[in-house]
C-alpha cells in the first residue's frame, strides 16, 4: 500500500474552519426566519408582506417598499442582531464571509510550519477579501 504525503495542518485547519462555520451559519438562517415568522412585531419587516413579495419576485427594492419601509443599508443586522431578519443576515454574512476566518487560521500554521510563500498568499486573499467586504474600493455604481 503506497503511503500518503501527509496533509500540512493549515488546509486541515481552513477546512474546519470553513465546516464548522457553514454549519453555524446554516443553523443561523434556520432559526433566523423562524424567530422572524414566531414574533412578527419583533423584525425589520414584516414576514407575511416579505415573503409574499419575494414569492411575486418583486424587485428588492419593491419588496422593501411593499414591507412598509425603505432599505436601511446592506448592514442594518448589525444594529438588530436580535430581530429575526437581522439574525438571519448574520447567518448569510456569517456563510459568505467564512473564507476569511478560515485564511486566517491557515495563515497562521503556515507560518509555523515555516511555509513563508503559502502564509504570505493566505494574508493577501484575507486583505482581498476585507478591502472587498468593506468597500473600500468602489465602483461608483
Amino acid at each position: 500500500m503506497p503511503l500518503r504525503p501527509k496533509m500540512p495542518r493549515a488546509q486541515i485547519v481552513y477546512g474546519d474552519v470553513v465546516y464548522w462555520l457553514c454549519v453555524c451559519a446554516a443553523l443561523l438562517c434556520m432559526i433566523g426566519p423562524l424567530v422572524a415568522v414566531l414574533n412578527v412585531d419583533n423584525n425589520m419587516v414584516n414576514p407575511h408582506y416579505l415573503f409574499s413579495a419575494i414569492w411575486e419576485g418583486k424587485s428588492a427594492l419593491d419588496v422593501w417598499s411593499v414591507a412598509g419601509s425603505s432599505f436601511p443599508g446592506g448592514h442594518f443586522w448589525m444594529q438588530h442582531m436580535t430581530l429575526g431578519d437581522g439574525l438571519t443576515q448574520f447567518g448569510l454574512v456569517l456563510g459568505g464571509g467564512v473564507a476569511l476566518p478560515a485564511l486566517l487560521s491557515a495563515a497562521f500554521f503556515y507560518f509555523r510550519e515555516r511555509m513563508f510563500l503559502w502564509g504570505c498568499m493566505a494574508l493577501w486573499v484575507v486583505m482581498l477579501i476585507t478591502i472587498s467586504a468593506t468597500g473600500v474600493v468602489n465602483s461608483g455604481h
